[in-house]
């Protein structure tokens, strides 16, 4: 049996007993955020957030291809000169260029056994460092430069950078097995000078693009357009 309304009214208080059957209670209307463009200046504060996934890549894949730069060239043709060539200097760590005196002694100096091994180093380390590290560069470019023109200059000086440093070392093998082809030692000591000239340039978009980004994140903070920013509380 049924309780009446002034039994329910007793037991339940006084809004059960006026409430129909079955009926659900009124909900209170939802409020809506405040967004961050209906803030008034003053009312944001910055939050510490972590950077994204992608840019957290791109850090690495640069970081990585700038070791393997500095391994190849500070620890494996250093050891190519000292330990292969009998301490006559790599031709690729002469940045200005080298003469064909030079090459003949790096060549006599490696022997046949020590020119293996020179292709060998050209074949593995000295093919990863300049894709590895135009990778990184790519990357890096491409994540921080949003004028459209200036990313394709800085894209196509890291591909020349490459291309020059790939076919370089073809060209020093070939100067090596026959150094006295006078043609082939010119065209490598030129190659060895535009890749040095070509780093410089590298490394100088390097620290455009840096300080680019820095400036922007710092504009951006002043004007509460980080990502991240709340209201204060």
């Amino acid at each position: 049996m049924g309780m009446t309304r002034a039994q329910k009214a007793r037991k339940y208080g006084e809004n059960a007993g006026s409430a129909k059957a079955g009926s659900s209670p009124a909900r209170a209307p939802r409020v809506r955020p405040a967004s961050v463009h209906e803030m008034r200046p003053g009312e944001l504060a910055a939050e510490p957030t972590k950077a994204s996934s992608a840019g957290i890549l791109v850090g690495v894949a640069f970081f990585v291809g700038a070791a393997l730069w500095l391994y190849y060239h500070l620890l494996v043709l250093q050891g190519v000169s000292g330990n292969l060539a009998g301490g006559v200097t790599a031709p690729e760590l002469m940045a200005g260029g080298f003469s064909h005196g030079h090459l003949a002694d790096f060549a006599r100096g490696l022997g046949a056994d020590g020119r293996t091994e020179y292709e060998g180093v050209h074949a593995t380390t000295g093919l990863f460092t300049p894709l590895l590290m135009c990778l990184g560069w790519l990357l890096f470019t491409g994540l921080n430069t949003p004028q459209r023109a200036r990313k394709w200059v800085y894209w196509a000086v890291i591909l020349v950078y490459a291309v020059v440093f790939l076919v370089g070392n073809t060209v020093l093998d070939a100067a090596v097995a026959d150094p006295a082809d006078a043609s082939a030692v010119a065209l490598a000591s030129g190659l060895v000078i535009a890749r040095w000239v070509l780093f410089a340039l590298l490394v100088l978009i390097a620290v455009i693009v840096a300080v680019s980004v820095t400036r922007r994140k710092l504009d951006d903070f002043s004007e509460g357009k980080l990502p991240g920013q709340r209201p204060r509380a």
